[in-house]
């Protein structure tokens, strides 16, 4: 395809990106779904683009998405939320993981007869949540800070998951052999230094900032530094997403976080990025989201239709288990709405994708059907997400998850989540 032309597509997806938002604020209808479709349409539908094509861009591109949207939603977490939402974010985290990896790999073995190993692989690719979608749809609802900050949090915790066991799986399947020890001490160090890279580097650059006050006045010196540690934290084997999270919330709670020994070197203060910077910030991470979203579209590659409907059957089976998690780790007193968005808020993201071409890459003979069930969950589980994102927002779903959850003890049973939504806006 020629040079001019990709600039003409590129211009119209940023005026498409646009046009969907729209739609999203004003009727409700995720653009998350327009996005992915319109992927969909010009990659495996029609064959306009081929996601070979993007060849190394495609993974730099999902890193430097979850880079600006985890690290974006960080500086707006407060440490009050994140202590409240510590216990469900950690319980719904491990207990979400293990029973929708034991759910997706038990439809395996009874679908495909795939083997347990290779059912188990499956499961843990698709056992965690994508941080693009969470983040761009829990922004839109009606839920409480404790709420979003655990769904946040969730998204960011379940990247380790998602990648320290398939891969530790994926070696037993290559080689036939595995070392316990190693592995949980790989995935423990992944979670405790990649927060600690994370916290110390936002003091480091808060101290850069007032030895140079002149960096304050550019526009991209505070997201060139998180590049440095998210680069430095995934090229040491620790988890990136949680480096680009935990610097972003300790960016936006240094009053808080500042041991008493360091004030003298740095000062008591918050790092507030001044309104043209967030300006700006958001306008990238809207581009980003605009072609992340197109690129799942593009990268979903089904081969057989019948393995695409057992994948939705499979997805509606991990959406039905997720009743049972929220209903067993969510406080009784927490609000019906905020039971609601999490009950649907697990969507795949473009990360379950690569983890899924791994076994094929590698020669796996059970690597074509693999990678086939893993897209299909992936596709499913976001169109599902954004279905019941637009059906909540309404109020069409409260009955059911009111029969689920109970309704508020000082909830109008009358009231639905529509109603709650016109109140926050």
């Amino acid at each position: 395809m020629e040079t001019s032309i990709i600039i003409i597509i590129i211009g119209l997806f940023i005026f498409w990106g646009h046009f969907l938002n729209g739609i999203f604020q004003s009727k409700n209808i995720p653009d998350v779904l327009g996005l992915i479709l319109t992927g969909i349409l010009i990659g495996p539908v029609f064959n306009i683009v081929d996601p070979a094509s993007f060849g190394k861009f495609g993974s730099l591109f999902s890193n430097l998405v979850l880079i600006f949207i985890l690290f974006e939603s960080g500086t707006e977490l407060r440490i009050a939320e994140i202590k409240e939402s510590f216990k469900d974010s950690a319980g719904i985290t491990t207990l979400g993981f293990i029973v929708t990896t034991i759910t997706i790999a038990a439809c395996c073995m009874l679908i495909f007869n795939l083997s347990f190993i290779t059912s188990l692989f499956i499961g843990s690719a698709l056992g965690g949540t994508s941080s693009a979608v969470v983040v761009g749809l829990v922004r839109k609802t009606a839920v409480t800070p404790k709420t979003s900050a655990t769904l946040i949090i969730e998204s960011a915790e379940t990247d380790v998951f998602t990648l320290a066991i398939p891969i530790t799986l994926l070696h037993l399947m290559t080689s036939g052999n595995i070392e316990a020890v190693s592995v949980i001490s790989q995935f423990v160090s992944s979670i405790v230094f990649a927060l600690i890279i994370g916290v110390v580097g936002a003091f480091l650059w808060s101290f850069i900032l007032n030895k140079f006050p002149r960096l304050k006045s550019t526009k991209f010196s505070t997201p060139a530094f998180l590049f440095l540690l998210y680069g430095a934290s995934e090229y040491f084997k620790f988890s990136g997403p949680l480096t680009a999270l935990s610097f972003g919330i300790a960016i936006g709670n240094l009053r808080y976080l500042e041991p008493k020994i360091l004030e003298r070197i740095i000062p008591n203060q918050r790092i507030v990025l001044p309104q043209k910077e967030r300006d700006f910030f958001s306008e990238i991470v809207f581009l980003l989201r605009t072609f992340f979203f197109v690129f799942i579209g593009i990268s979903i590659q089904i081969t057989r239709t019948d393995w695409l409907f057992w994948g939705m059957i499979i997805t509606l089976a991990v959406f039905m288990t997720r009743l049972a998690v929220v209903k067993i780790i969510v406080a009784r007193n927490t609000p019906l709405a905020d039971k609601t968005v999490m009950s649907y808020m697990i969507p795949k993201g473009l990360g379950a994708a690569v983890i899924a071409t791994l076994p094929l890459q590698q020669g796996n003979k059970d690597g074509v059907i693999i990678q086939s069930i893993c897209f299909s969950v992936i596709l499913f589980s976001t169109l599902f997400c954004v279905l019941f994102f637009f059906l909540a927002q309404n109020g069409i779903t409260t009955p059911f998850y009111r029969l689920i959850f109970g309704k508020d003890k000082d909830q109008d049973p009358t009231e639905d989540l529509s109603t709650q939504q016109e109140n926050i806006q």
